[in-house]
This record gives C-alpha cells, sequence and structure tokens, in this order.
C-alpha cells in the first residue's frame, strides 16, 4: 500500500465530536444560590432588581472570560435562575433537601 493509500483510511478521517466542558454549572452552586436567595428575601423593589442583576451580570462576565458560547452561557444563567426562584417558592428552604 502507498502512502496516499494509507492516508485514505477511514480513522485519519474521523474527526472528535465537538462538545463544551462546563466546569461549574450554575445550577450546582449550591452555595451561590442559597445566599443570593437569602439576600433576595431581605430586599424588594430596586433593591432586589439591583443585586439580581449585579449577581447574573458577575455570573455572565466569568463564563465570558472562560470562553463559553452565548448560547450555553445564557441556558446556564437560566438554570441559575431557575434554582434561585425555586428555592425561593419553598419558602427558602435549602436547594437539595435540608440534610444538604
Amino acid at each position: 500500500m502507498s502512502t496516499d493509500q494509507h492516508r485514505d483510511l477511514p480513522l485519519f478521517r474521523w474527526t472528535p465530536p465537538a462538545c463544551v466542558v462546563i466546569p461549574f454549572p450554575t445550577v450546582k452552586r449550591i452555595g451561590k444560590i442559597r445566599r443570593t436567595v437569602e439576600v433576595l428575601s431581605g430586599r424588594n423593589g430596586k433593591s432586589a432588581d439591583q443585586y439580581w442583576h449585579q449577581i447574573i451580570s458577575g455570573m455572565r462576565s466569568q463564563m465570558i472570560a472562560a470562553g463559553l458560547p452565548d448560547d450555553v452561557i445564557e441556558a446556564e444563567l437560566r438554570s441559575f435562575a431557575d434554582a434561585v426562584f425555586v428555592t425561593m417558592n419553598r419558602g427558602c428552604q435549602r436547594p437539595g433537601g435540608d440534610a444538604a
């Protein structure tokens, strides 16, 4: 077999699938979720809005700096928001149960 025939083998045409590694998924950041719920529970109106925007803006900046794609960043921020709001709606119970 010639060198050109070796390069045409399927193994040499294979490329690994693309993937995005999320080192710290926001929904798993239980401490940050708890702290955000704690602070938001003590605020209302403009003060709560300002704090929320500060948290989301900071998290977005960190993910941009880490090189995550925009669609992944938005999905992660939605997951974090969902976790915060679910926790607040449970009466400020800890995410994952009281034993967590």
